[in-house]
């Protein structure tokens, strides 16, 4: 059975208009589906929480962006007899890019129903305040939270997402607050390395995937199916140096420049003296001074081509 979640506001309403695009395919191959249309935000991760829990095979189909893809992480539960699909509707689509699967509506669609091949993804998960929360792409701590707390609040975005291209305000914005937040000192504390300070941290991002904000690779060596997390610090540089780098992120190319750190671990605890912005795929989740990061032990069964 194929049951969809779909987002119909994702990139300013062009979800609702891929998801036509969509049913109408389904009904001439006559194929047997399920479809939920969201109504606002909260109501995907229940939904897939029943949705998994299904008896029999189920295949269940993300349509939407990494917002949506995240609420369906934190309610699916991963089982042999669950597959999980993506057709992109959003502005970054960092899960989909990150996973190498298809980019457009079309060929998504076409790799859900005639799947190929298939790959088995970690989860990760943060635990802050005395909650969790699951993401797939990557969470975060100080100035790249910052930016997607302020993309998520801008009106902007909706203007540009109409003419898709929404992902440059992750740039305009990351450039905005590149000279405008104080740094703070920062510490990591994993297994593998112990506790390293960090002065003057600008963010720790704590990668699943290669790429997030669109497709800034700060772990570019990130790889969903090893059982590890890569864990990208930039401290102690100029707001000018900082700027520079920023580009070199796009395509991956920062990783051996001054005041960039990159960690491999299987879990990690971040410690601020003052509360930061968080994130998790790219959805602001509060300001906090500690969180706890790691992997959950199920794998996820996503179809990639």
């Amino acid at each position: 059975m194929y049951c969809f979640i779909i987002n119909p506001s994702s990139s300013s309403g062009r979800g609702r208009k891929i998801w036509e695009k969509v049913k109408q395919r389904l009904e001439e191959e006559k194929l047997p589906y399920e479809s939920f249309l969201l109504g606002g935000p909260g109501e995907a991760g229940p939904l897939a929480k029943k949705l998994s829990r299904r008896p029999g095979p189920v295949t269940l189909v993300a349509l939407g962006g990494d917002g949506t893809i995240n609420e369906i992480l934190n309610g699916i539960e991963p089982s042999p007899s669950l597959t999980f699909a993506c057709i992109p509707s959003g502005s970054g689509n960092d899960f989909v890019r990150g996973l190498s699967l298809p980019s457009t509506p079309a060929l998504a669609l076409e790799a859900a129903l005639h799947p190929k091949t298939f790959v088995s993804v970690n989860i990760g998960q943060i635990s802050l305040g005395g909650r969790t929360r699951s993401f797939g792409v990557s969470a975060g701590m100080g100035y790249d939270a910052s930016v997607c707390s302020a993309c998520g609040r801008s009106a902007l975005k909706t203007c540009l997402n109409t003419f898709r291209a929404g992902k440059l305000v992750d740039l305009f914005s990351g450039i905005k607050l590149l000279f405008t937040p104080k740094l703070a000192p920062l510490t990591v504390t994993t297994e593998e390395y112990g506790t390293l300070f960090f002065p003057k941290a600008y963010f720790a991002a704590v990668m699943n995937l290669p790429c997030e904000g669109g497709g800034f690779y700060f772990c570019p060596k990130a790889d969903p199916a090893d059982g590890m997390l890569d864990l990208c610090v930039l401290d102690q540089v100029s707001r000018i140096r900082a700027l520079f780098l920023l580009p070199l992120a796009l395509f991956g190319k920062h990783g051996n420049q001054k005041g960039v750190q990159i960690l491999r671990c299987r879990k990690a605890e971040l410690r601020s003296s003052v509360p930061l912005c968080v994130h998790t795929d790219g959805e602001c989740v509060g300001l906090e001074k500690q969180l706890s990061v790691s992997l959950l032990p199920e794998k996820l069964n996503v179809i990639q081509s």
